[in-house]
């Protein structure tokens, strides 16, 4: 759940073993919540998807974070930083019974 006025990021080329604890060692200068890092991983293969979502507190915060930090190394890989697309809605999800009727 974002927080008023807060950020959100996306940062890519994360190696896989990455922890998050690493990744919140190197935006804590940005006042990055350790708590409110995202590794997503794969549905099927659950392998991480090399990519990092992170909270910072303001505009100005993400600013600095992505002048400082965007194409800097991180455990021998180039990450890149920029602000997070917005989330679509989320659809709900059927699980078996009949499909929705047609309208015409």
């Amino acid at each position: 759940m974002e927080r008023h006025g807060e950020v959100r990021l996306l940062i890519r080329g994360i190696a896989r073993g990455v922890a998050s604890t690493e990744i919140a060692a190197a935006l804590a200068p940005f006042g990055v919540d350790a708590e409110r890092i995202a590794l997503p991983r794969d549905r099927r293969t659950r392998r991480r998807k090399g990519i990092a979502y992170v909270f910072v507190p303001s505009a100005q915060h993400a600013k600095d974070a992505i002048d400082a930090l965007n194409n800097t190394m991180l455990q021998d890989k180039q990450i890149t930083i920029e602000p997070a697309a917005e989330r679509p809605p989320k659809k709900p999800r059927r699980f078996g019974g009949p499909p929705p009727p047609r309208r015409y």
